[in-house]
């Protein structure tokens, strides 16, 4: 990797960490950003690097974030922006955000603008799911993604964010032409299944653990598109592939008013 830059979000454990791992070994100068503090200082500690927290369900610590890292780096050669989950909590964030939409999409993306002066040039690689592409939106009253989950359960909701995630990583791309964007599915994971599933998760994951894709696995596929000389701007992969994603993610008019929305909300 030559001591390029590479920012991995959702890095304290997983995924996130093992790419970390093997980034940090392929020569890239890796910064690690988790949200929990210990874990973050561990891997940071291991790797002989400085690692930052935050936490993308509050708009103000992503702000910090952003401040901090176009502080030490001012290029960032890619951006992996593989932090998400489903968080305990059901209510709206201190930013009157529906919580999952928020730390999955709002978050991130907002990451991803603060971070553009810094990304000329730049890879973002997001984490995506595959998930996504029996997901909906209420196209006729989008503004109610913001707010409430509609009904839907914590997988579906989750599934939904991903989608707006995919949506406005693509319109990132039309709108900063200057930035190689791509998404990938990393697998259904040992270390997350059925994390939002409560004590039945718990059971299914231990009983599935033997034909669940390991962490450097996926990590593995991350890396791939870190590292690729092909044209990978726009698509999205699983299993290190172009696939047919939601044909939602290139609806140029939807785009447009998903990221007006994505303004609305993170516009104080």
């Amino acid at each position: 990797m030559n001591g390029e830059i590479v920012v991995i979000t959702g890095a304290s454990s997983g995924l996130g960490a093992a790419a970390a791992r093997e980034l940090h070994r392929l020569g890239a100068r890796v910064v690690p950003v988790g949200r929990s503090p210990d874990r973050t200082a561990a891997l940071a500690a291991e790797l002989g690097v400085t690692g930052h927290t935050v936490d993308f369900t509050r708009l103000d610590s992503v702000h910090l974030l952003a401040r901090r890292l176009l502080s030490d780096h001012p290029h960032i050669d890619v951006l992996a922006a593989n932090a998400g989950g489903i968080p305990a909590t059901q209510r709206l964030t201190v930013d009157s955000i529906e919580p999952i939409l928020q730390a999955n999409a709002i978050g991130p993306w907002l990451l991803t603008r603060l971070l553009n002066p810094a990304l000329d040039g730049a890879r973002v690689i997001a984490t995506s799911s595959r998930s996504h592409t029996s997901a909906t939106l209420p196209t006729a009253q989008l503004d109610q993604i913001a707010t409430s989950t509609g009904g839907l359960g914590p997988h579906r909701t989750y599934a939904r964010a991903k989608l707006v995630a995919g949506i406005l990583l693509r319109e990132l791309g039309r709108r900063y032409p200057h930035l190689t964007v791509a998404d990938f599915h990393p697998g259904i994971i040992a270390s997350d299944f059925g994390r939002y599933l409560g004590p039945l998760g718990t059971v299914l994951k231990v009983a599935a653990t033997p034909v669940l894709d390991s962490p450097a696995t996926a990590a593995y596929r991350l890396i791939h598109l870190v590292q690729t000389t092909d044209d990978i701007d726009g698509t999205y992969f699983v299993r290190n592939r172009p696939a047919p994603g939601s044909p939602l993610l290139n609806d140029h008019d939807l785009g447009g008013r998903v990221w007006k929305l994505a303004e609305q909300l993170t516009t104080a």
